[in-house]
């Protein structure tokens, strides 16, 4: 609604701006929300450690969530699940690649035992749910995301959060504490106008970002596309993939980044697993639960990517620690993927058949 149909020099140049813009005020409107939200619970004496499997989680979520809900609503749903499943992707070979690269990853084994397999579980849930044609035995009928199904990855978000919080008390008793020592111990509590005021900014930062990024987003990718002469559709799956799904997955790469930097390696691994199992479970329930998401081919092939990447990580990480080497190999993964989906833009049979 802020921008004109059609695109010129400057026009290209506006739009890239508000794109940065959005990035931006998604970003931090994510992190006012975050330090608000958590003052308030802390008033209410709520503990650091619900505090952290929950607010914070969310909080960190919300760039995502913002961009796939204000997509789907839109009706563009390659946007709002290129986003969540670019995002994905990026957090298991850019994120966890760069974390090891400058420190080697120090993997927890109960992530391996609990975090891991529910990851799993969820992006096969998200292959089944996708693929009616194959899962449904019925040829012709269109691949989507049902609300029912959406319904279901909401219930699974709950159960995530509820099983998180009663195995880290159980974890916290066996080793002799009555609260796990988290850094959301450092959550300050806030004097209630500032706390106010940061929720309201955070808030609109969140819900202004994503008109700034999903609206140049697909005007771009569309004026692109003709240009190119190739698929709209595609270019704009494209622009979710990679554009969108980096920017939205920053505050995950600035944690991990920045942990690995100060030796805190094993919070990457963490970070990482938890965002994108709230990526498929609450961000797909919660924009599903609007309208019902529209699967394609390319976006179905990068579920199936999504898989392999998640396995390889599962592989890597069930031996104890995430090397340097292991980091390349992540970050490798990642410049032959963005190298696929950009070069199946002129090549469209390179995607699995609807």
């Amino acid at each position: 609604m802020f921008f004109a149909e059609t695109l010129n020099g400057l026009q290209y140049f506006l739009y890239i701006l508000f794109l940065v813009i959005g990035v931006v005020l998604l970003v931090k409107g994510a992190d006012f929300f975050v330090a608000s939200a958590s003052s308030i619970a802390k008033k209410f004496k709520i503990s650091s450690l619900v505090i952290g499997l929950t607010v914070v989680s969310f909080g960190t979520s919300a760039p995502e969530l913002a961009v796939s809900l204000t997509s789907s609503i839109k009706g563009a749903s390659g946007l709002a699940l290129g986003n969540v499943v670019g995002s994905n992707i990026a957090n298991l070979l850019l994120v966890l690649g760069s974390s090891a690269v400058i420190s080697a990853i120090a993997v927890k084994q109960s992530i391996c035992k609990r975090e891991f397999p529910f990851l799993l579980c969820a992006t096969i849930l998200l292959l089944i749910f996708s693929f009616d044609n194959l899962f449904s035995g019925f040829q012709g009928i269109e691949n989507l995301l049902s609300r029912g199904e959406a319904l279901i990855f909401v219930c699974g978000i709950a159960l995530f959060c509820y099983m998180s919080i009663v195995m880290a008390k159980k974890d916290a008793a066996k080793e002799g504490f009555g609260e796990v020592a988290t850094p959301e111990e450092e959550i300050k509590e806030l004097p209630l106008s500032k706390t106010l005021i940061l929720l309201v900014v955070g808030l609109a930062g969140i819900i202004f970002g994503a008109e700034f990024v999903t609206t140049p987003a697909s005007k771009i990718a569309t004026s692109i596309g003709v240009s190119l002469g190739v698929d709209a559709t595609l270019m704009t799956n494209l622009v979710g993939l990679t554009v969108v799904a980096i920017g939205t997955s920053l505050p995950e790469l600035v944690t991990s980044v920045m942990a690995a930097k100060k030796g805190e390696n094993d919070i990457a691994l963490g970070n990482v697993v938890g965002s994108n199992i709230f990526n498929i479970l609450f961000i797909c329930g919660i924009s599903g639960l609007f309208t019902e998401l529209t699967m394609t081919a390319d976006i179905m092939t990068d579920m199936v990517l999504s898989l392999i990447f998640t396995i390889l990580v599962f592989g890597f990480a069930k031996s104890g620690k995430i090397n340097r080497k292991m980091g390349g190999i992540l970050l490798g993964c990642y410049a032959l993927y963005l190298g696929y989906i950009i070069l199946r833009l002129f090549y469209p049979s390179m995607v699995l058949p609807a």
